[in-house]
Order: C-alpha cells, then sequence, then structure tokens
C-alpha cells in the first residue's frame, strides 16, 4: 500500500509540472519588474503543525493555487498526503513592502499506515511574500472531516516556510 501511495504521489508531482506558470500575483506594481521574488515559479518548502510536511505550491493564476503536501502525522505515525485547490484575496491586508493575501481553498488528503485514512478539508491562511525574498511564510488551519473508515472532524494546522525556485 505505500509503494502504491508513493507512487500516486511521484505521477501528481510530474502531471503538475506543466502547471508552473510564470505569473503574476496580484496587479500591484511594487517592484521595478512588477513581481515580488516569491510570486512565480514552484515553491518548495515545510510545514510544522501536528506533524511535519514538505509543502510544494504552484501558482496557476494570478489569486490561485495547487499546494501539494506530502507529510508524517506524529498522532497516527502515518505517511499523508494531500492535494488543495487556494484561492487568495489580495486586497484585504495591504503593505508597501511585502503582499499578505488572506487565503480559503478545499483539500482532499490521505494519511497511509496500518489503516487507510482519507477526508476533505478547508484550508484557511495567511500567506507572507516578500518583495526582496525568494520566501514565503504561511499559517493556516485545516477544519474538515475523515470520511475513511469513519465520519469524523479532522483538522489540522501548521506554520510553514517556502523557497521559490523560478
Amino acid at each position: 500500500m505505500k509503494k502504491a501511495s508513493l507512487i500516486v504521489v511521484m505521477v501528481l508531482a510530474v502531471f503538475s509540472t506543466g502547471l508552473f506558470a510564470y505569473v503574476r500575483v496580484a496587479g500591484h506594481d511594487l517592484s521595478s519588474e512588477g513581481y515580488y521574488l516569491a510570486d512565480r515559479g514552484l515553491g518548495v518548502g515545510i510545514v510544522v503543525g501536528s506533524g511535519a510536511e514538505l509543502s510544494i505550491k504552484d501558482w496557476v493564476s494570478r489569486e490561485n493555487a495547487l499546494q501539494f503536501d506530502l507529510g508524517w502525522d506524529l498522532t497516527s505515525s502515518n505517511f499523508g498526503i494531500g492535494a488543495a485547490y487556494l484561492i487568495h484575496n489580495f486586497k484585504i491586508i495591504e503593505a508597501s513592502d511585502m503582499k499578505i493575501p488572506l487565503y480559503f481553498g478545499i483539500k482532499g488528503w490521505a494519511n497511509v499506515g496500518s489503516d487507510l485514512l482519507a477526508g476533505i478539508q478547508v484550508p484557511l491562511g495567511i500567506d507572507w511574500i516578500f518583495k526582496t525574498a525568494p520566501i514565503d511564510i504561511f499559517l493556516q488551519i485545516e477544519p474538515g472531516i475523515e470520511v475513511i473508515p469513519h465520519t469524523i472532524f479532522a483538522g489540522n494546522a501548521g506554520l510553514g516556510v517556502r523557497y521559490w525556485f523560478r
């Protein structure tokens, strides 16, 4: 079962490489080129919460992104995977030297260990995108439900940082 999960994750990663676009996050022209160092390319980083996760993010438009998570759940000792579609709002918080969007989305996840667990979550977060550094820092909570094998609350939260490759 672990091999099948790893294969699924690798296929998702390879499939999504065609989606890595050179995009502008929002209509703010605060830098000389109109871009921030962390608003394009591929963002790869870590998230610390109830477990340790690898986070991969790819902008698919000016306000929307795909996020993939690979992690180890410390509470259940399971390997986890997740895929989320995120929608960002850059207009609520404005700053002169960074972008601070609030975001929400929908996420499907699965944990593989002694048992298969799967569910749906609603990521809610805030992201700090710096003007002169190719990193972003984010904080998110993910209320949701587990649907396999039982229907129960399955929330998560984490603080993360990503480095952006161009």
